[in-house]
């Protein structure tokens, strides 16, 4: 049995948890959050379908932080430390409900945008499975393409606020040329 055989159990595992702890957050926080601030959707609308602008919740906690999800222990182990603290993330992209710690900023809300096109274009599922694998061969959180993506595209927006680009069509791309 080789390595990768001898690890799949544990990717599978690992998978099911996220996928289990993002559904049950989502659940948490829904019924506490509000549509889209109006001034907020104005700013960044020319970049995201109308229909996901609709749909996604916000909510900030004002200085509360959400507490490390139970793999995060495991993630921290397995990237030899490198995994940000989370508790000092600015937020946290559970589907459709986006949880912002402190105030809401055009820069931070493009970036859990992204992540939330991210999970509309491929399905929340195939998300988690493309996250968690490609953390699990790279141990770092950076190379997971799917935050490198987000981390480009958010760069792209806040240098030049006239440059307008579709994230949809931006993942759609690297769909179609295998770079998830």
């Amino acid at each position: 049995m080789s390595s990768s055989e001898q690890r799949e159990p544990t990717v599978e595992e690992i998978i099911a948890g996220v996928t289990s702890y993002y559904r049950g957050e989502r659940e948490l926080y829904v019924r506490h959050s509000e549509p889209l601030d109006a001034a907020l959707r104005a700013a960044i609308a020319r970049y995201f379908p109308a229909q996901l602008l609709d749909k996604v919740k916000t909510i900030t906690l004002s200085g509360a932080r959400i507490p490390p999800p139970p793999f995060y222990a495991q993630g921290k182990e397995m990237s030899g430390g490198k995994l940000p603290d989370f508790v000092h993330l600015v937020s946290i992209t559970y589907i459709d409900v986006l949880v912002f710690h402190d105030e809401i900023a055009p820069r931070t809300l493009f970036h859990a945008l992204v992540h939330a096109t991210q999970m509309a274009v491929l399905g929340f599922e195939r998300y988690v499975d493309l996250y968690v694998r490609a953390f699990a061969k790279h141990r770092s959180w950076l190379a997971i393409p799917l935050e490198e993506q987000t981390y480009k595209l958010e760069a792209r927006f806040a240098e030049n606020f006239a440059d307008i680009f579709s994230v949809e069509d931006e993942i759609k791309t690297w769909l179609n040329e295998g770079r998830y």
